[in-house]
């Protein structure tokens, strides 16, 4: 049983393992693809400067390739006239002329080849640029609806972790209600059977005794008749004590607070737990099956503080305000680590306190809440509270 109990833990264990590498895993390719888009948008902004430059560059050269080109006609019309008139002008002058011509030529195929080769750029840039912002749209429109669908993908994930830890929760819980109904039958059998049912033998015993002594002996057929009578008294007390452990009758006739003092006295008289009991406020009744869970959690409260305090004394203080009930229960005996519990139990690997989970279930049932605050060495704290009915609020 507890080597296959075993195993469903590991088993959920390495499920849980599963979706949380699941969501990492998707959590990285959201972040590497928002990473690729960062990237393609600083490139797209670069590119985009880079176009503007060569933009400008470009029509920088075209309008000196416009001003050579004047330059070059006016230089060539020059020449012609110098050339048809030789007699005005010099040898020298012809040739100053022709070399403005021949220097412009090669300045201006130089400034042509530089716009040639800037437009080139420009060209390829900006089918370049075309390339990387579709890319960039593929990228955000990919890396939206990724996030997306990771954002969805986590937060089912997350549900089903929850619907995972909620089935083992009352799969366990389950379990714990069979074993403790069970454990309760066998005591309460026990106790009849080792109180109770041998007590009735023992005076079945006496009176068959007294039936003898009646005609022969009166006065210890008489005296035997008082013991028996004494005895039947107590057994009759051991079989209330039973019955309250059960289900006190007061509570079903007094109500809740009239209960519970009869619980902390019974706690005394065993010498087991000294309680500091009070009740302020006026006391609200709420169903029966209300005051009957809260009757439960408060004595699983009392008695954790008589099995694992290590004090004799303990506080049970009930505060009837103006919207709701409040109870605390509280003791100052060596209390425990409340932080690891509760990691024990959302890690999955424990539920720490028995008797913590069964009140938690109980208090959720009736719609109150619960919480527990305790330290090593310092104490435990139980607070519950409860909202009062709607009848009893008007």
């Amino acid at each position: 049983m507890e080597l296959s109990s075993d195993m469903e833990q590991l088993g959920e264990q390495q499920l849980r393992e599963v979706f949380q590498n699941t969501v990492d895993a998707m959590e990285n390719s959201k972040e590497q693809i928002f990473e690729i888009y960062e990237n393609t948008r600083n490139d797209v902004e670069e590119a985009r400067a880079m176009l503007n430059e060569l933009k400008a560059e470009t029509r920088r050269l075209q309008d000196e390739v416009d001003v050579l080109a004047h330059c070059e006609q006016r230089e060539k019309q020059h020449l012609v006239t110098v050339s048809s008139n030789f007699a005005n002008y010099s040898e020298a002058k012809i040739r100053e002329s022709y070399e403005a011509v021949k220097d412009i030529q090669v300045r201006l195929a130089l400034v042509r080849e530089k716009e040639f080769q800037s437009r080139r750029q420009r060209d390829k840039l900006e089918l370049r640029l075309r390339g990387m912002e579709q890319t960039l749209m593929m990228a955000e429109r990919l890396a939206t609806k990724l996030g997306t669908v990771v954002s969805y993908l986590t937060s089912q994930i997350s549900n089903v972790v929850a619907q995972m830890d909620i089935a083992s929760k009352n799969k366990f819980l389950g379990v714990r209600i069979i074993k403790a109904q069970e454990d309760e039958r066998l005591r309460v059998s026990r106790e009849i059977h080792d109180g109770p049912a041998q007590e009735l033998a023992n005076l079945i015993y006496q009176a068959s005794i007294c039936e003898r002594l009646v005609d022969t002996r009166p006065e210890e057929a008489k005296s035997g008749l008082q013991e028996l009578r004494r005895q039947i008294r107590l057994c009759l007390v051991d079989v209330r004590q039973i019955i309250f452990d059960m289900r006190p009758m007061s509570l079903d006739d007094l109500g809740l607070v009239p209960a519970l003092r009869q619980l902390v006295g019974k706690l005394e008289e065993r010498q087991s737990l000294k309680t500091d009991f009070q009740v302020i406020g006026s006391e609200i009744t709420f169903e029966k099956h209300v005051e009957v869970t809260l009757f439960r959690i408060i004595q699983e409260a009392l008695n954790n503080i008589h099995r694992h305090a290590e004090v004799k004394e303990g506080k049970l203080r009930l505060l009837f305000s103006q919207n709701e009930l409040s109870i605390l229960v509280s003791d100052e005996g060596k209390g425990f680590d409340a932080e690891e519990n509760e990691e024990l139990r959302k890690s999955g690997t424990g539920y720490g306190h028995f008797g913590i989970l069964g009140m938690e279930e109980r208090a959720k049932l009736i719609g109150a809440s619960i919480s527990v605050l305790s330290k090593p060495n310092v104490g435990t704290k139980i607070h519950i509270k409860l909202s009062y009915p709607e009848a009893a609020r008007e």
